[in-house]
């Protein structure tokens, strides 16, 4: 679990690095993935567990969680505006 944490972080990261750089339909894109991957997470984590992780099974209304689930679908809803506004491809 903790080499998810990592790889978003990282992802986190480069995506801000690209939307810095101007690269900023690529950005954009990673950004949404950004955005699913832990709420993808989020739901398994909860519902069938991961492989070696089943301490959240059933633990739907943590009050982190919920605000991590508020944070992704803001960042998810403003990463589709932008990329609906026809963002040139890159540099």
């Amino acid at each position: 679990m903790g080499i998810l944490y990592y790889i978003l972080e990282a992802a986190g990261v480069l995506t801000a690095l690209l939307l810095i750089a101007g690269w900023e339909r690529v950005g954009w894109i990673l950004a949404l993935g950004v955005a699913v991957g832990p709420f993808a997470g989020y739901m398994l984590s909860r519902g069938t567990g991961l492989p070696d992780y089943s301490d959240d099974m059933g633990n739907w209304a943590e009050p982190l969680g919920i605000l991590s689930l508020v944070v992704e679908a803001g960042l998810f809803v403003l990463a589709i505006v932008m990329l609906r506004r026809g963002l040139p491809s890159g540099r």
